[in-house]
């Protein structure tokens, strides 16, 4: 959440900034912010693209924006289901044939020809009706996996949200926080995940408990956020910073700051590409490097770099 200039007025430490500083602080606060959204917004694309290319096998054009990508994929599973139905046509026709020659037959009027068409109509039936089986349980197939890798990455974008405004103790180790980060993600999503009506035309992830969302006493009986759970579960095992906690991936303006563009991480803990990703930005911010600056830019190719061949060596998420 960007700093607003009511934020900083009902702050009693900032009494001696003046309008000015604190007009600057706002705007900085705004951009950095914008920054965050805007990166995390290309991850989010970027994982979107690859799911769609596993669930269905088609690749993407070029340049072809993630909407037109799925757009068209979708008109293609679609075309799919057009020749289902075409299938299911020549199947009703077909049996509607081998109806008549058995009627034929069975009144006396069977001859060679008749017995030949009859033989070539069952055999037609069987090998359309073979397709059509076929062909539908691909499509069935691929729309159920659509759907669940598109809910899958959601959820993703959604914890990797929620992962980027955590603050450790400084004395725990990359390698420890990483683990407890990772656990207390995997208990939340084990919280029954669902896309529910936000009332307003819209929809909001809430974690379901009897049927119902997990809601938040603190916050107005809203339901709980990903964000909320995990700083929940973090906060119990007693390891959070909650004077250092920071929003959307910026950083702690009480911090102090140290430049860390070496590249040096520890990625120990990281099961997948993403994660890995994650696990780097969250200590680069540790750091003190600002999310999108050019520095935290600098500081992530070089730990991609020094990483390379362990990183390869994971699955993509």
């Amino acid at each position: 959440m960007a700093l607003t200039i009511e934020l900083l007025n009902a702050n009693a430490g900032l009494a001696g900034l003046t309008d000015e500083q604190k007009a600057a602080i706002v705007e900085m606060s705004k951009n950095d912010e914008t920054s965050v959204i805007g990166q995390k917004t290309g991850e989010i694309y970027g994982g979107l693209d690859a799911d769609i290319l596993a669930a269905s096998g088609i690749s993407k054009n070029g340049t072809e924006k993630t909407y037109d990508y799925a757009k068209r994929v979708i008109g293609e599973i679609k075309s799919q289901a057009g020749n289902a139905a075409e299938l299911q046509g020549q199947i009703t026709k077909l049996t509607e044939e081998k109806t008549r020659l058995e009627g034929v037959i069975a009144k006396g009027g069977a001859d060679a020809e008749t017995k030949r068409q009859l033989e070539q109509s069952k055999a037609d039936l069987a090998n359309v009706t073979k397709q059509y089986t076929e062909l539908k349980a691909e499509y069935d197939a691929a729309k159920e996996t659509h759907q669940k890798d598109m809910f899958a990455m959601k959820i993703s974008g959604e914890f990797a949200k929620a992962s980027a405004g955590i603050k450790f103790k400084a004395d725990l180790p990359a390698s420890v926080t990483n683990v407890l980060l990772q656990q207390a993600v995997e208990k939340v999503k084990g919280m029954n995940p669902e896309y529910i009506d936000d009332g307003n035309g819209g929809q909001v992830l809430a974690f379901m408990e009897n049927g119902t969302p997990k809601r938040n006493p603190d916050n107005n009986l809203r339901p709980f956020t990903a964000s909320e759970l995990v700083a929940a579960e973090l906060k119990a095992m007693g390891v959070l910073d909650e004077g250092r906690k920071q929003e959307g991936g910026g950083t702690d303006p009480k911090a102090p700051t140290r430049q860390g563009g070496n590249g040096a991480v520890d990625i120990s803990g990281a099961k997948s590409q993403d994660e890995a990703q994650e696990i780097i930005a969250r200590q680069l911010m540790g750091r003190g490097l600002i999310n999108g600056s050019k520095e935290f830019e600098e500081a992530m190719s070089a730990a991609w770099k020094e990483n390379r061949d362990v990183i390869k060596a994971l699955p993509l998420r």
